[in-house]
């Protein structure tokens, strides 16, 4: 799927908003798709597993493709910062609203971008109009 049709299925933005929510806040920073099926209680409405979502948000999420690797699917944000005193990387919950909002934005901007063609449809009929207009005028006996 290419980046910029990502965001193209009006669910993905809920697949990933729950992608990086479970991700996130929860303790364990490493999941797989059936404890991401259990969690979420089911598939994602717009790809046929978690794994997939994630593997098209590299944004967001890291899927580590190594043979036998169970617990694949990671935040890539929790890779980054610092261990706490219980050595578990924790998000705030403001950073990861922040994240949430990326997603919105992405999701927005990709929208947005579809969208901007439609204007061109009634100028193209206008001008077909038009043209079609003149030549039978110039056809006309």
């Amino acid at each position: 799927m290419s980046s910029i049709s990502k965001y193209s299925d009006p669910n993905r933005l809920a697949d990933v908003m729950a992608l990086i929510q479970v991700l996130a806040l929860d303790e364990h920073t490493h999941r797989s798709e059936s404890g991401l099926q259990s969690e979420l209680q089911g598939i994602p409405t717009s790809a046929k597993t978690w794994v997939e979502i994630a593997t098209q948000h590299c944004e967001f999420f890291r899927v580590n493709k190594e043979e036998g690797k169970e617990h694949a699917i990671s935040l890539v944000a929790r890779h980054v910062i610092p261990k706490n005193e219980k050595g578990i990387r924790e998000l705030s919950a403001d950073f990861t609203g922040k994240l949430i909002e990326a997603a919105i934005s992405l999701y927005d901007r990709e929208t947005s971008r579809k969208e901007s063609w439609r204007w061109l449809v009634p100028v193209a009929i206008a001008i077909l109009t038009s043209i079609i207009s003149i030549i039978l005028t110039i056809l006309k006996p």
